[in-house]
């Protein structure tokens, strides 16, 4: 199947990381279980700013889009940017572009911030058009689940709000491993994230997260069109549930085992009344 070739994509596109507080990745850092993890540490200050390093970001202009879809300005500094905190529950959208004339980039990212509730709909900010090509997950995870590795996901390609169609994706994780699809007819693609973490424990919660990043190229009017969606990922919970759930149906079995046996115990005594 064709592809859009990764080495093709501009670093702009490629790297848009969420910075985890120093003392949280060192936590993080011994993913294995019994260890707290980077994502439950990330719970640390819900409601606070949310920083993302940002490559090669010169000529880059960055928003923020809200719940409501108002949308403000925000800095790109020393090769990050900040979401500030909004006091609104729900996701927010970063979008990070840059317009070369006879091209433009755009990154995008949905993050979810903590607060009051907003009072809007998650399709609300997907359905807006924040950039003349732009990938939109569809749909996005809910509060407090994530994207999984081995999970199959949809995503809508859309140019100056129509559909997108036959355009090549790829979607790279931080481990190095891609898919590629290309846009059906009504602009989506279903791609599978690989589930390429290294060495996991069967049987054993594992929190480990990585980042990974679906991206397309297209030309229309002789304008080229680059554009990429970032987001985070995490190990399959299949990895140990799987396991819990066996050890859960033996005993049940045992359980229930045990039951008829006395059953069948008392109905063999009463007979030999």
């Amino acid at each position: 199947m064709s592809g859009v070739a990764i080495t093709r994509l501009p670093p702009l596109l490629v790297a848009l990381l969420l910075v985890v507080p120093e003392a949280v990745a060192q936590t993080g850092a011994d993913s294995r279980p019994g260890a707290k993890a980077a994502a439950g540490g990330m719970q640390h200050n819900r409601r606070g700013p949310k920083r993302f390093m940002l490559a090669n970001a010169e000529g880059a202009a960055a928003r923020m889009w809200k719940p409501d879809l108002t949308s403000v300005a925000l800095k790109i500094e020393q090769g990050s940017v900040t979401l500030p905190p909004t006091g609104v529950d729900n996701y927010h959208a970063l979008v990070v572009e840059r317009d070369w004339g006879d091209s433009r980039e755009t990154l995008i990212r949905y993050q979810y911030m903590h607060g009051k509730p907003s009072g809007h709909s998650t399709r609300e900010l997907t359905a807006a058009e924040k950039a003349a090509f732009e990938i939109v997950p569809s749909p996005v995870p809910r509060e407090h689940q994530h994207y999984r590795s081995d999970q199959r996901w949809a995503f809508l390609l859309r140019l100056n709000g129509a559909a997108a169609v036959g355009v090549p994706v790829v979607l790279e994780t931080g481990h190095g491993t891609f898919v590629e699809g290309v846009s059906d007819g009504d602009g989506m693609v279903h791609l599978r994230i690989p589930d390429d973490f290294p060495d996991p424990i069967e049987g054993e919660r594992d929190r480990r997260s990585a980042e990974f990043t679906v991206s397309a190229e297209t030309v229309a009017n002789g304008i080229t069109y680059q554009t990429a969606l970032s987001a985070e990922y995490r190990l399959n919970q299949a990895h140990w549930q799987s396991f819990g759930m066996g050890f859960a149906v033996m005993g049940v079995g045992m359980l229930a085992g045990i039951v008829v046996g006395r059953v069948g115990a008392g109905e063999t005594g009463g007979g030999r009344k």
